[in-house]
């Protein structure tokens, strides 16, 4: 668990402190605050920026409700200078990772990106200052306006906004050349795997494997497993230099299984036919990756093919759910296969474990549970764009809903969610006492 995550629960109680202390205005408030910091989780920014953005918001609501900002005027300048570029580096990522804009960060183009971050801190600053000048005269005339005010909260938003746009910008240029170089040096750099099952969906796979030839850092090789597909899935696979493994066992479970079984490389990426990965997909995930203590990386998506209006609450709606609910039940991070990142070793340790027979599990959500509450899984901020066609219909809905149910009936008779708790903070509990006194974990 992150240290933002136990100020995410102090922003869930203030919601119903403040309701009951303040009323309408202080739920609102405070429930504005509360989805800042989950936003924050679901993008999967760094540690540092999340703790910094949840503490931040949090205690900028709660000075405003307790009227510090008129006993220590120059509160309300530091909140502006800290909380706007905050947000504004929440909003660009919403917005490039959605789809809504191009994502200057994942090209490694520096400029762009502090660019994007200074607009939406000055959009965001004024907004902010509209809505001050609105509660001094509609809600509470102590709210702080006037002109020297307003200019101030202004230029401090911005200014802060800029230096966050420059850090971030920084950060991935940083990045994008150590990573580039490891891919072209070969030093370091691990062998990648990617596996894609598929039955019937050969124009999708078309797309999908135009994309992966694409990346700036190629994969060793891309496994396609054709199950037991009447059109020419195989064919088009095998014409983008792809390995094509047969499983004539019909499912997802079973085929997923089979890639991993066949790939050869060190780490192992998983996506869906459908899936649209970005130019640097692989390189992203890989680096992800790239710490020994972590067994798998999980990412993002957005429905590409859905209005662009809709496709940011549509990918915070759906998939937010879906991590949170799939947390509470696993005891630890979820996995979604459209869009995630194993180790090789990882796998073969739990092959044995996943009802990769059984046509009618969630795959990801069974290795999830294969892999168990002693693992590292960690949820990144890497996205993919994926159809919502899943998703249409109450019957396809009614099916990922009972699939949802056979995977956990499953797996909660081999272990409870309550031992599976108890298991992920009693492992957390001696790594934190093995740091302390330095001693390594036998």
């Amino acid at each position: 668990m992150r240290s933002a995550d136990l100020v995410r629960v102090g922003a869930a109680l203030s919601v119903a402190i403040a309701s009951y202390a303040h009323g309408a205005l202080g739920f609102a408030l405070f429930f504005l605050v509360l989805g800042g910091c989950v936003l924050s989780r679901v993008l999967g920014v760094g540690r540092w920026v999340d703790l910094a953005t949840c503490s931040v918001l949090l205690a900028a609501a709660w000075a405003a409700q307790l009227d510090w900002y008129v006993a220590v005027p120059w509160l309300d300048l530091v909140a502006h200078g800290l909380a706007t570029p905050l947000v504004a580096v929440l909003a660009a990522q919403l917005l490039g990772r959605s789809g809504s804009l191009p994502d200057p960060a994942r090209s490694g183009a520096g400029w762009p990106l502090a660019l994007v971050v200074t607009g939406l801190g000055a959009l965001g600053a004024v907004l902010w200052e509209a809505g001050e000048w609105f509660g001094h005269a509609v809600v509470d005339e102590r709210i702080q306006v006037g002109y020297d005010d307003t200019m101030s909260d202004l230029l401090l938003g911005v200014l802060g906004s800029l230096v966050a746009g420059m850090l971030l910008a920084r950060q991935a240029v940083r990045a994008a050349h150590t990573v580039g170089a490891h891919a072209v040096s070969g030093q370091g750099a691990p062998s990648v795997s990617v596996v894609i099952p598929v039955r019937d969906d050969a124009a999708a796979l078309d797309v999908c494997l135009q994309r992966l030839s694409q990346q700036s850092l190629a994969p060793t090789e891309v496994v396609v497993v054709d199950n037991a597909s009447s059109d020419d899935s195989a064919g088009v696979a095998r014409r983008h230099g792809a390995r094509v493994v047969t499983e004539p066992v019909v499912g997802i479970g079973a085929a997923a299984a089979a890639g991993y079984d066949a790939a050869t490389g060190d780490i192992i990426l998983r996506c869906d036919a459908d899936t649209l990965p970005g130019p640097r997909w692989v390189e992203l995930l890989v680096r992800e990756l790239d710490d020994a203590d972590l067994d798998v990386v999980t990412g993002l998506g957005y429905f590409h093919d859905v209005p662009r209006g809709l496709r940011a609450p549509l990918a915070v709606g759906y998939l937010g759910a879906y991590y949170v609910l799939t947390h509470l039940a696993l005891g630890h991070t979820a996995i979604w296969g459209s869009n995630m990142a194993l180790r090789r070793r990882s796998w073969l340790a739990v092959r044995d474990q996943v009802h990769r027979e059984d046509p009618e599990v969630h795959d990801d959500m069974d290795l999830a549970f294969a892999l168990g509450p002693r693992s590292r899984i960690r949820l990144v901020g890497v996205w993919v764009g994926v159809s919502a066609r899943a998703l249409h219909g109450r019957a396809q809905r009614k099916r990922r809903l009972d699939r949802a149910r056979r995977t956990l009936t499953l797996n909660w008779q081999v272990s409870p969610p309550w031992l599976r708790w108890r298991d992920h903070y009693r492992s957390r509990t001696i790594q934190i006492s093995s740091w302390v006194s330095r001693k390594p974990v036998r």
